[in-house]
């Protein structure tokens, strides 16, 4: 075997173990496990619940990513934790959803087919444009909040939302935001505030999105 020969195989190698990670990405259930890690630590149990899948499933894809060191673990009694290798991740999940918004038209309208009515015109706000006299909702459970949120904003869960939808206030204009740009509870909860007489939108973005985000300095109160 001559040496160019030589390269080319060692460049081939090179190319494919890049690609066994490219290819642990390339799984919805294993996309929509990162994006409820970027909320923060959960065991497998914890992470099967709220993605909807079997245990076993959500095992077997939280290994895949682990072999290829997008997760890392660690153990407390019987249990395993998981959660992203570092902030590096996010930001390659953010980029891969932002070309994909941008190049693939059938991700757009399972996206807006998904939204539905709660993508309205007028529903959403850039984060840039929210202001220090603005109410800030979050509408992710307690525990996501807890290990990050935007800075000033107040937590009600959506679960808590009806029975507690009198402390927001009126006299405010309200912005509320929930996991990352395919979560529509933001826009759900927008849109019953407006149908109450209240001056609400959500936000474009959510949480996945600002961490992987330089501009964003979340609050981490865990």
């Amino acid at each position: 075997m001559n040496t160019w020969n030589y390269g080319e195989l060692g460049r081939r190698e090179v190319f494919d173990h890049f690609a066994e990670v490219v290819k642990a990405m390339g799984n919805g259930r294993r996309l929509e496990l990162l994006e409820t890690l970027a909320q923060g630590e959960h065991s497998v149990e914890v992470l099967a619940r709220k993605t909807g899948l079997a245990m076993t499933t959500a095992s077997n894809n939280l290994q895949t990513l682990k072999r290829v060191g997008l997760v890392e673990t660690r153990r407390e009694g019987t249990s395993i934790y998981y959660r992203l290798a570092g902030n590096d991740v996010l930001e390659l999940f953010v980029a891969a959803k932002r070309v994909a918004m941008h190049r693939y038209p059938a991700l757009v309208d399972s996206v807006e087919a998904y939204l539905g009515e709660a993508a309205g015109p007028g529903i959403s706000i850039d984060p840039a444009d929210v202001t220090e006299d603005m109410f800030v909702l979050d509408v992710r459970p307690q525990s996501e909040y807890d290990a990050a949120h935007f800075p000033g904003a107040v937590s009600i869960p959506m679960d808590e939302f009806e029975d507690r939808i009198d402390e927001i206030p009126r006299d405010k204009h309200v912005v509320v935001y929930c996991r990352g740009e395919f979560c529509k509870y933001a826009r759900e909860v927008a849109k019953k505030l407006r149908e109450h007489g209240v001056s609400a939108q959500a936000m474009t973005e959510g949480v996945i999105e600002w961490q992987a985000s330089k501009e964003i300095r979340l609050d981490h109160t865990a």
